[in-house]
């Protein structure tokens, strides 16, 4: 397994939204979700080569989707340890209805709306970190153009790519007892009969890719204007590891010393384990 390492700085506070949820109280992860950050990756390598980023227009009949395509998996973005991270709660002004598809507005002239108090979770953090792996080193390489590219992250938030690692990294698939550096399918922990210490448990979603969702090459579907071939999204449940102390967990992982993926995350991503 091969992997490219990302360091990313957000400009201000960020929101992934927790689902479901409630339409009063706004969640938020405390990490870059692995779809959020598949995403969000696709568009900068679209700017990257010159590309106009998709359209936000709300299309309710047949939205496309644009996100890596299946040979690159992106793993999420964490907050860096060292780093000051937290989750800061605060109250807005939102609308009551779930069928409202407006943009948000200061002042309304002629459309009055009907509003209400929300409760709203921001994640403020210095610096991310994030993953992308796949089964061969071809065409990481172009992760590397993403430096100093940045764009909108998440339902609220702007990040920035300060720095890609210069090598592409190989990992080895491991037994060890470690400190997961992404979130952890909870199938694998159950499997495992570890104690369950340390770690937050979060309800999530992946990819259901397409049929014939493979590309022929290593641009196609990153780098070109063709939306993913994606027919939904699966829920899964995911532990993660953030308080980092007494934290380690004996998994199969990706590792290089350093890096410490969960191959179960990995083949879940991939959607060749279903939990």
């Amino acid at each position: 397994m091969y992997c490219i390492q990302l360091k990313i700085q957000p400009t201000a506070a960020m929101t992934f939204r927790i689902l479901p949820g409630s339409i009063l109280n706004i969640a938020t992860y405390p990490f870059v979700p692995p779809t959020t950050f598949s995403g969000f990756l696709r568009r900068l390598g679209m700017m990257s080569v010159g590309l106009e980023i998709p359209e936000t227009r709300i299309n309710k009949e047949n939205p496309a989707i644009f996100a890596l395509p299946p040979r690159y998996l992106a793993l999420g973005a964490y907050p860096v340890v060292s780093s000051y991270r937290g989750v800061h709660s605060t109250y807005r002004k939102g609308m009551r209805e779930f069928n409202h598809d407006s943009f948000s507005r200061l002042y309304l002239d002629n459309d009055k709306a009907n509003f209400q108090l929300h409760t709203w979770e921001y994640l403020i953090a210095e610096e991310l970190v994030g993953y992308v792996v796949a089964e061969s080193p071809e065409g990481l390489e172009h992760f590397q153009n993403l430096e100093a590219y940045g764009c909108k992250l998440g339902k609220e938030g702007f990040a920035v790519v300060t720095e890609v690692s210069e090598e592409i990294i190989e990992l080895e698939r491991k037994t060890v007892a470690a400190i997961p550096s992404t979130i952890v399918p909870m199938e694998g922990l159950l499997q495992s009969g570890q104690f369950l210490g340390g770690c937050d448990i979060y309800n999530m979603y992946r990819y259901q890719w397409g049929k014939n969702g493979e590309t022929d090459n290593e641009l196609e579907g990153f780098l070109d204007r063709e939306a993913t071939k994606i027919d939904g999204f699966i829920p899964f449940v995911a532990a993660y590891f953030h308080h980092r102390k007494n934290s380690s967990v004996t998994l199969e992982y990706y590792t290089q010393g350093n890096i410490y993926i969960p191959v179960s995350l990995v083949d879940l991503l991939k959607g060749e384990i279903h939990v």
